[in-house]
């Protein structure tokens, strides 16, 4: 009974993340990208400036290439997976459906109280009790890792300008670090975390969204080329890091897994057409 409650809530959170996928992909193709694209044209007009180059692009996958290798950064000199990737993309598959290199931090039952697994039963054994008692700059970069993308999904709220995109992107945001809070929540309370560090925790990382839309409020409300310029540029570095999300994050560990493939696909193609539906709402 406890078996088949477990395996539903995995297939139900698999599908969330699936369909938080399609979300963000709506989010990054159907809002930010034209709003960057609004943005740098009107830069370039200010500055007398005509090209045919596609920059927009070119600046969100700048961002993109930034994440990766802020990811392979880590994973180079900690030797483990960072905790950040496995709590943010809530992957919730069985360890038997996967084939991943890195299984769940926090749906492993017998490994409950470990953040990094690999398959065949070996465990890094690395949690966050651990990390909590270890050295101020080991919590500090766990602390770090989480709250990187909330920064710029908080950027990119703060500099949009139109309505409807505000909206898209507050949607998008929302389901994915929803997923992220419920995930963190998991891992905390099975890794007995002390209360107090874990609500020092849970603070820092649920102040740096709010930190983000108040940068991005702030350089979007400066008047003059320079605000425009670094409007364009975190936009584009946000966009950057919707795409890394989307695809080594969520999709690229949801459709490898082999059960309930086109159920994901499905929930994909939903979370994309809900999102990208709202543009037709005048808000």
């Amino acid at each position: 009974m406890d078996f088949e409650k477990a395996h539903r809530s995995k297939k139900i959170l698999s599908l969330c993340n699936t369909f938080g996928g399609g979300v963000f992909l709506a989010t990054c193709f159907n809002a930010l990208l034209p709003a960057v694209r609004a943005k740098l044209q009107e830069v370039l007009t200010l500055a007398h400036i005509s090209t045919d180059y596609p920059l927009a692009e070119t600046i969100m996958l700048l961002g993109f290439f930034m994440t990766v290798f802020l990811e392979q950064l880590v994973l180079t000199f900690r030797k483990e997976r960072p905790a950040f990737i496995d709590l943010e993309t809530f992957n919730a598959s069985s360890d038997a459906g996967s084939d991943s290199e890195y299984e769940s931090p926090f749906m492993g039952g017998q490994r409950g109280h470990t953040l990094y697994s690999e398959p065949h039963g070996h465990s890094h054994g690395l949690s966050i009790q651990e990390l909590s008692r270890s050295s101020p700059l080991r919590l500090l970069s766990l602390v770090f890792a989480l709250s990187a993308h909330s920064v710029f999904e908080g950027l990119a709220l703060g500099l949009q300008e139109e309505g409807e995109k505000v909206v898209s992107l507050f949607v998008g945001v929302a389901i994915h670090e929803t997923l992220v809070a419920v995930a963190l929540g998991i891992s905390m309370a099975r890794s007995a975390m002390a209360l107090r560090d874990a609500a020092k925790l849970a603070v820092t990382v649920s102040a740096m969204i709010p930190l983000g839309i108040s940068l991005g409020l702030g350089i979007e409300s400066a008047q003059g080329v320079p605000s425009s310029v670094a409007s364009v540029l975190l936009q584009g570095l946000a966009g950057g890091t919707f795409l890394f999300v989307t695809f080594f994050e969520i999709l690229a560990k949801e459709l490898e897994e082999k059960s309930d493939r086109l159920l994901k696909v499905l929930f994909l193609v939903l979370g994309y057409t809900v999102l990208a539906g709202m543009v037709f709402i005048k808000w």
